[in-house]
């Protein structure tokens, strides 16, 4: 059984300075990654084209993790005023969306 890496843990806004430090201050990736404490591997992957994680559909999924969590909200807040909506509305929400 492989053994799996740990991950490494960065918020957006440091991925996003790494990347400005390449593409305006003319830093190499490596040294971006380094002075970010970012892989430089995620720096490359963003420069062709891959987008982070938590913003990729899964292949089973319908919403965006923010779609998702809009609609629980408004789910909970339908709830909290005495309107608990049916499957069919919430699955009518989610075609519309």
């Amino acid at each position: 059984m492989a053994s799996q890496r740990p991950r490494s843990v960065y918020t957006e806004d440091e991925m996003a300075d790494a990347i400005l430090d390449v593409t305006e201050n003319g830093l190499s990736q490596n040294h971006a990654a380094q002075k970010h404490g970012i892989p430089q591997q995620s720096i490359s992957d963003r420069f062709h084209g891959q987008t982070a994680l938590d913003d990729q559909v899964q292949p089973n999924r319908h919403l965006s993790r923010n779609q998702e969590a809009n609609l629980a909200s408004w789910i909970f807040r339908q709830e909290s005023l005495g309107y608990a909506p049916s499957h069919g509305q919430i699955r009518a929400c989610v075609v519309a969306l």
